[in-house]
């Protein structure tokens, strides 16, 4: 089939170039095009260049009926594995996920041989598949695996194509998408399969084709006169078959692999002359190993859409009927689903039923939730009154419950919000309605219906009996949960109090980590941070051992709060890291608690002046974000300070949707930023009354103590709006700041502030600050209060001694802002000192000068130290760094040291100026 490889001198290279660096390195790569490009004939014939070299194969494919059927696309070889989970004990789901994700994997990465898993046709993919690929992807071990998709760029479900998305997003994926050819590549491929062919008949071929090559075949090879698309065509040859042969052909698609020749007879009713019929059209290739498939996938499809309602049920009663009576005692999960999906397409209720209930169990069993929970969901849908007569067959609701419970346990939240909302009726006396207005609770908490939420918990605490303690337990912190993201502190903590007391009384261990960790988050709002931080250690201990990722997060979330407010950067960044660790290893998408634990590491780095380390830490940890980064307003506020009002304002797209009145810490997080923002735009009045719209919010709420950055920044703005007004009502506002966490401090800039409003600053109020802040570790504040110190200072230079404590004020504040690299305030220093005519220590400028004036640093610099030069001159993080010149973020740091040691600087916004003195801003960030 060579002829179809012309047009593909640029990706069968690609390919082969990372089959062969397998030794060095992963990689991961989506072949994408339309049907007919030539996505399966490029993988297959580049694979197949690698007979005897080696290389492991993996095989596998999906088809258009594959997403019931768990691991469908993988193949029985790497699947096999998952038997061993027969007799294991896990501490929860999501550890018995992650086990099968592991074991999987292991299969592909043995540590010694090369190995590449091909899975063709990923947009048919169930989402056990979809998951794993999506796990692999982001998670390559660091040489040895290629894992090599094909994807059809047609429609298909919009929640595949998100997950499309996010693939293809994942750093260092590579993404091929498959061009149609061109009229000189289409004469080269038709001349090779008929030499005469004439240039009249390609010019008509690529007027149909427009450039498709397996269209371009088939039309050269066909009649010129039928029509143009791919479907049509393959319409036309299928209408050369008898009836019995085009369902043969249709069976190619209607199983999630290839079929044998036992399939194929009983699709065609024992009809061995139909069989033969299909084969021998070309349509269906056999291959003795392989199994029997279309020719192309698109055949199977047209000839199954081509059948009949009435025909489509009796080709699946046919296939169900001989695929069950086929099972043995030791069968997997996708083969009881096969059976499953033909009986419920065969529409045969009855046995629909029975085997959906079977497919769910054994899916459940190998930790295909997602597969599980859609079994469990189809029988719920065609369960009767009547079914009860088996014991074995639960009740309606109890079917749905826990196919909601599942599908929200692979992440499937809104999936499975849709099937309790269609299931729960208001009949109280239905059995499992207790079960399912608790989870559907859950659910619409996820979704941010705290109402409906709320309507659900009370309606289940009425139907729940007064010595249930467990299901009590339950209910309580379900409601303690709802009201801790609503500011609702009073009522969070009774409730998580009296779940702590019915779960203690039931023995359940999961509701009393939850209730601790609940009470911890509530003793630090009070201020009571060593029972805070007990309840919370208890809370995360208990989430570990029981390994539910919900817990985890929550408890993290919590530990990580407490360990701010006790000033512990360290143990706020120890405990995202490592939990966030944990949860990639129970999760394979990203918890959305993720995201504000990693926003409370880089936020208190922020306010220890670590700002390079915050800048550093990785986006996504090998993952994507679920939504907008709770991180980046955190990060913005790093970027303005030091001078990159472009990046952070960037960073700010998106950050809207957290600006909502009933989350008034998010929005407090918000405006805090964007006032910023506002203020270095010069538009201070905008500034405050983002201050003021938030204060309003959060004012006699549990966020109100923690307000203080908030109220510095409204203060400044009313200052510069010249807003006494606006002053005091944020100040009132804000009283609850004042004398909660951080008071000396911000009491003394209350103070400070006040003076300069009133035209007379006070530096006693400012030193205090300054000696504030300095106790609390806040260096960026620090030196903001000691320059407005130097201010208040030099405005009184009648004084006796103020010239030179502003003078010290000033220079303790250029080395802090010099340290931080927080260009703004260093100018406004300089411009101060300036202005004052006061003389600051700029030993370190003049050790510069001095350097330069003995040797050329150009020459002290590598082409690499260039390289990275020009891009830390551009504002870029190590992490940028590396990505842009395909070098580990450790490696780029190494390099950035290398270059303030060799240009004599001391911090990387003096690098960037060497940069720009030295005209190395302009090299090429290509180069490597």
């Amino acid at each position: 089939m060579a002829d179809l490889m012309v047009g593909r001198g640029d990706e069968a290279p690609v390919l082969r170039g990372l089959i062969a660096d397998l030794a060095e390195r992963s990689a991961a790569v989506v072949v994408r095009g339309e049907a007919g490009i030539g996505k399966t004939l490029l993988v297959r014939r580049v694979l197949d260049e690698q007979a005897g070299s080696g290389v492991r194969i993996f095989r596998g494919a999906c088809a258009p009926m594959s997403s019931a059927t768990a691991y469908s696309g993988l193949g029985a070889t790497v699947t096999a594995a998952l038997s061993q989970s027969a007799n294991s004990q896990f501490p929860s789901a999501a550890a018995a996920r992650a086990w099968s994700m592991q074991t999987l994997a292991g299969v592909l990465d043995d540590g010694k041989r090369s190995t590449v898993l091909l899975v063709e046709d990923v947009h048919w993919a169930d989402w056990s598949t979809l998951d794993l690929l999506a796990h692999l992807t982001r998670n390559l071990p660091e040489r040895r695996l290629l894992v090599l998709l094909t994807w059809r760029d047609e429609t298909v479900e919009p929640d595949r194509l998100t997950w499309l998305g996010e693939v293809l997003r994942t750093p260092g994926l590579v993404d091929l998408p498959l061009r149609r050819l061109t009229e000189q590549e289409t004469l080269r491929q038709l001349r090779a399969l008929q030499p005469n062919c004439t240039a009249e008949t390609i010019a008509t071929v690529y007027g149909r084709s427009a450039g498709n090559p397996y269209l371009n075949v088939e039309l050269i090879r066909g009649d010129l006169t039928v029509p143009a698309s791919l479907r049509q065509l393959l319409l036309a040859r299928l209408q050369a078959l008898s009836p019995t042969a085009r369902a043969v052909v249709a069976a190619t698609g209607s199983l999630a692999r290839a079929l044998d020749d036992d399939d194929l007879l009983a699709a065609a009713d024992s009809a061995a002359d139909a069989v033969r019929e299909a084969c021998e059209s070309g349509l269906v290739i056999r291959d003795s190993e392989v199994g029997c498939a279309a020719r192309h996938p698109v055949i199977a499809e047209v000839a199954y859409d081509q059948l009949l309602s009435s025909e489509r049920r009796d080709l699946h009663a046919r296939l169900a009927k001989h695929l069950s009576e086929r099972i043995g005692g030791d069968t997997t999960a996708s083969v009881i689903a096969e059976v499953a999906e033909q009986y419920r397409r065969a529409n045969d209720r009855d046995a629909a039923f029975s085997w959906a209930l079977m497919a769910a169990r054994a899916a459940e069993k190998e930790y295909a939730f997602a597969e599980a929970g859609h079994w469990f969901s189809v029988a719920s849908s065609l369960w009767r009154p009547s079914d009860l007569a088996d014991d074995r067959v639960p009740p309606r609701l109890v079917l749905a419950e826990r196919a909601a419970s599942l599908l929200s346990g692979a992440g499937r939240h809104v999936e499975a919000l849709a099937l309790l909302d269609a299931a729960v009726t208001d009949r109280d006396t239905e059995v499992g309605t207790l079960a399912a207005l608790l989870m559907r609770g859950t659910l619409r908490g996820l979704t941010d219906d705290l109402a409906g939420a709320m309507a659900d918990l009370q309606r289940a605490r009425r139907l729940v009996s007064a010595g249930d303690d467990r299901t009590l337990g339950q209910v309580y912190i379900s409601h303690a949960m709802m009201l801790r993201g609503y500011a609702h502190t009073a009522e969070t903590a009774e409730a998580a109090q009296a779940a702590l007391e019915h779960a203690t009384k039931a023995g359940d261990t999961r509701t009393i980590g939850q209730a601790r960790s609940m009470l911890g988050a509530v003793a630090a709002i009070e201020g009571r941070l060593d029972k805070a931080f007990e309840e919370a250690v208890a809370g995360l201990k208990i989430a570990r051992d029981l390994a539910e990722p919900e817990d985890l997060a929550m408890a993290a979330m919590h530990l990580t709060f407490v360990h701010g407010l006790r000033n512990d950067t360290d143990q706020v960044v120890a405990v995202a890291d490592t939990i966030q660790s944990e949860l990639r290893h129970l999760m394979v998408n990203e918890h959305w608690v993720e995201g504000i634990l990693e926003s409370n590491a880089v936020y208190n780095l922020y306010l220890a002046g670590r700002w390079d380390e915050a800048l550093d830490r990785d986006d996504n940890k090998g993952r994507l974000p679920s939504g907008p980064a709770f991180k980046d307003s955190q990060l913005a506020l790093i970027h303005l300070a030091r001078g990159n009002l472009q990046k952070a304002v960037e960073l700010m797209h998106g950050q809207e949707v957290f600006a909502v009145d009933d989350q008034p810490q998010d929005k407090s997080d918000y405006a805090e930023t964007m006032a910023l923002v506002r203020l270095v735009q010069h538009r201070p009045r905008e500034a405050l009354a983002l201050v003021l719209d938030s204060a309003e919010l959060s004012h006699d709420t549990e966020d109100e103590p923690m307000a203080g950055s908030l109220l510095c920044i409204g203060l400044e703005a009313a200052v510069a709006a010249q807003s006494a007004d606006g002053f005091d009502r944020l100040v009132a506002l804000y009283r609850r700041a004042v004398s909660g966490f951080a008071a000396g401090a911000l009491a003394a800039v209350v103070d400070g502030e006040r003076s300069r409003i009133r035209g007379t600053p006070d530096p006693a109020a400012w030193l205090t600050a300054a000696q504030e802040w300095a106790s609390l570790g806040r260096p960026y504040w620090e030196a903001q209060a000691r320059l407005r110190a130097a201010e208040a200072l030099l405005a009184q230079r009648r004084q006796t001694g103020a010239r030179g404590r502003a003078t010290a004020e000033l220079e303790t504040a250029r080395q802090i802002a010099d340290q931080l690299g927080a260009e703004p305030l260093l100018s406004r220093i300089q411009a101060l000192a300036k202005i004052a005519r006061v003389h600051l220590d700029d030993s370190a400028t003049e050790h510069h000068e001095r350097r330069g004036a003995t040797a050329d640093p150009q020459s002290l610099l590598t082409e690499r130290e260039r390289q990275v030069l020009a891009l830390v001159a551009a504002g870029r993080t190590n992490r940028e760094i590396g990505a842009t010149l395909y070098m580990s973020p450790k490696t780029a740091s190494v390099h950035v040291t290398h270059i303030l040691e060799k240009l004599g600087v001391q911090s990387r916004v003096q690098a960037a100026a060497e940069a720009v003195r030295l005209d190395l801003t302009d090299h090429p960030e290509s180069s490597t």
